[in-house]
């Protein structure tokens, strides 16, 4: 990951306040991967489960006019090193002292679906009244997010970031780096519960994006879920809701493409109408920022679905919906039954991967994906991976046709023998099955 730092002057500023010994007269990004850099980067390496980052600077030195931090002291002598305690600590205590300096009010995402989705379109909506800046795609880890938030500018009125956490304890360690001002849990589920004790340990970790607000912040709760709507909030805390008159923003589905909340009623763009939780969130805090009801839909008018996160292509004639990005599974639900309801011109195929991070839960919850399906109007299972083969056990003999796979290349050389035009084609797995390569 590299960020191109576009405030040069304030960096400068604050890098060069931060090591007085080792001041840079240049910036021109920072990055964590080696093979990124570029002249007058900063290289801020990490130790991870295959490389040790420390053993390229040499290489990174290559570069005209790059800084190294570095946790190790080979490079004795050599200003162009920086030694540090830890690079970790040292990169959130970078971000920690930007933010400090901007003037952005911060809103705060994390939950355990659709959390850059989320991100996305309260960035989009913001920005079409206030300058708004946002973290950088889905970097959201304890590394991701301090790197992203250089790239944040000074001026801007709101900073929309996304927090993530697949270890007990990370939303904390996030939320004293950027401290938020407004924040939002979209759901909780148990998504990479594997490095979690249980449910209810992941909502405590989850829950520090409310814990962590000053005594004037907001929390906005999802009275649809029952572990969010039972968080103890000692906050100021704005409800909302579908079917819920007792939230400050109720939400009703009329149809697909029309949604009331409270006395407000609008057309949902075909495009996003599958995105009504994270309109009826949106539209809560939106209207907490001043927005009108008529600047709320001129601008979701214009929203597109980030790549990966369930946006329709129309693919040599086949109509894909690539929701590749990631899974859980919650979103896996939710994505089949999503294709389940829309209309196709032809046959609905569904091609999933293994969904990963379940631990002893694994087999189980791939079991029920399996029985989930046979109950809903798909005509075609591909199934991709080691844990779906369970998935694939589950499915009755009412398909047209199915099939496992644990080869890529046999699963796309089927998948082109298999699609039709007009075909209606959904795609879900988790990251590293990168099931995108399917039609790519």
């Amino acid at each position: 990951m590299r960020i191109k730092i576009e405030d040069k002057e304030n960096f400068l500023e604050i890098f060069n306040q931060i090591y007085p010994n080792n001041k840079i007269e240049k910036i021109n990004g920072v990055s964590i991967d080696s093979r990124l850099i570029e002249n007058n980067d900063i290289f801020i390496p990490f130790k991870g489960i295959l490389f040790d980052g420390n053993q390229f600077i040499g290489s990174v030195l290559e570069k005209k006019g790059t800084i190294c931090l570095s946790e190790n002291n080979h490079f004795t002598n050599n200003n162009r090193v920086i030694y540090t305690s830890s690079n970790k600590q040292a990169l959130s205590n970078l971000s920690q002292t930007w933010l400090q300096k901007m003037s952005s009010k911060i809103i705060a995402i994390t939950g355990s679906n659709g959390k850059t989705t989320t991100k996305e379109l309260l960035h989009h909506i913001i920005r079409s009244k206030y300058k708004c800046g946002k973290s950088k795609d889905n970097h959201n880890s304890t590394i991701g997010l301090p790197l992203s938030i250089l790239n944040c500018k000074m001026n801007d009125k709101y900073t929309v970031l996304e927090l993530g956490a697949n270890q007990p304890g990370e939303i904390k360690d996030l939320c004293e780096i950027v401290k938020p001002d407004l924040s939002l849990i979209t759901n909780i589920s148990n998504a990479h519960i594997e490095n979690f004790k249980s449910l209810q340990d992941i909502a405590k970790t989850k829950s520090a994006i409310f814990s962590c607000l000053d005594k004037n912040g907001i929390a906005f709760v999802n009275l649809n879920d029952e572990i969010i709507s039972n968080l103890p909030i000692k906050n100021n805390k704005v409800t909302f809701g579908f079917n819920k008159p007792k939230a400050q923003y109720n939400g009703i589905i009329i149809n697909k493409n029309k949604l009331k909340i409270n006395n407000f009623e609008f057309i949902v763009p075909d495009n996003i109408s599958h995105l009504k939780e994270a309109i009826l969130a949106v539209y809560a805090i939106s209207k907490n920022l001043n927005i009108k009801d008529d600047e709320f839909i001129n601008a979701l008018k214009t929203f597109s679905v980030p790549r990966g996160r369930g946006k329709i292509q129309n693919i040599n004639g086949l109509n894909i919906i690539d929701d590749t990005y990631n899974a859980n599974p919650a979103s896996m639900k939710f994505g089949i039954e999503r294709l389940s309801s829309m209309k196709s011109n032809n046959r609905k195929i569904l091609i999933i991967g293994d969904m990963l991070e379940l631990g002893e839960s694994s087999i189980d919850e791939h079991i029920n994906i399996g029985s989930l399906i046979n109950s809903l109007d798909i005509d075609i299972v591909l199934t991709f991976g080691n844990t779906t083969q369970f998935t694939f056990k589950e499915l009755n003999n009412n398909f047209i046709y199915k099939k496992h796979f644990t080869d890529i290349n046999l699963l796309k050389k089927c998948f082109n023998q298999t699609a039709k035009q007009d075909d209606l084609i959904y795609i879900k797995g988790s990251r590293s099955m990168k099931l995108e390569r399917i039609y790519n």
